[in-house]
């Protein structure tokens, strides 16, 4: 049942203090949201959390009563968005991990993007703002810019796994895990191939950002050390199979009806 406009999630690990921040931003989010009329739930997803994480999302609740903190035991990031796709009640959810902050409008502004647009789309910020070890900046592609191709996701993961997307969707598309021991990583990088694959599509909120805190020892760093790629997809061949089908029907269109006739110069 949707009781919800929008489920803003936040999945936590082991950010212990750090997760300050986001849970502050993660509210004032959804604080703006709830002025405009929406109605928003706020809901901790914490994945063996470490015990100071535990107490900081734990504390946090105690003076917010509409944060619910679920606990899990994956180990693994994106059976975790699978969770939380499964115990949200909004028609929307937004992602945000435990040691990132959200624009402040990110919500309302992927909330209004979102109700405009009936096709199956992945919402994404323009802007990352990359702070900590390795400052930065991100900028997202839509993929229905003309510079985008998709042989691009071939070779690098063009978007964030902080996404807004339906409820809906996620169900239909969850996220596979990772297999660091047979080289397989980069769960929101395949979540983000398995969208277009189903039909789905990229696009970004404009004029919106996140902040992206990066770290000595990170997941994404362990993935690479690990020599990962993403876990197969059939995206591409599928892709190759349907080029050849379009270019079969426009030959057989050309051997029945001949060349298009030149253009009139009267």
């Amino acid at each position: 049942m949707t009781n919800f406009d929008i489920t803003a999630v936040i999945n936590g690990h082991s950010e212990g203090l750090l997760a300050n921040a986001s849970l502050n931003s993660l509210s004032r989010c959804a604080d703006i949201a709830a002025a405009s009329g929406l109605r928003v739930e706020m809901l901790a997803v914490l994945d063996r959390p470490t015990e100071v994480t535990l107490h900081v999302f734990e504390s946090f609740a105690a003076k917010r009563a509409d944060l619910r903190v679920v606990t899990v035991q994956h180990g693994d990031t994106g059976y975790a968005r699978n969770t939380a796709a499964n115990e949200a009640r909004g028609k929307w959810i937004g992602f945000l991990d435990a040691d990132d902050i959200w624009g402040a409008n990110w919500l309302l502004e992927a909330y209004k993007a979102a109700e405009a647009d009936p096709r199956n789309v992945a919402w994404h910020p323009e802007v990352n703002v990359y702070f900590g070890v390795t400052p930065h900046i991100f900028l997202h592609v839509d993929m229905e810019d003309p510079s985008f191709h998709l042989a691009h996701l071939a070779y690098t993961n063009a978007w964030t796994s902080l996404v807004f997307t339906s409820r809906q969707f996620l169900r239909a598309v969850p996220n596979t895990g990772t297999d660091l021991k047979n080289n397989i990583g980069y769960e929101d990088w395949r979540w983000n191939i398995d969208v277009v694959n189903n039909g789905g599509i990229h696009k970004i909120v404009p004029n919106t950002s996140h902040a992206i805190r990066t770290r000595h020892t990170s997941l994404v760093k362990q993935t690479s050390a690990a020599v990962c790629i993403p876990r197969p997809s059939d995206l591409f061949r599928n892709e190759i199979r349907s080029r050849a089908r379009r270019t079969d029907e426009i030959s057989r269109a050309f051997a029945r009806d001949g060349a298009p006739a030149a253009p009139s110069n009267t």
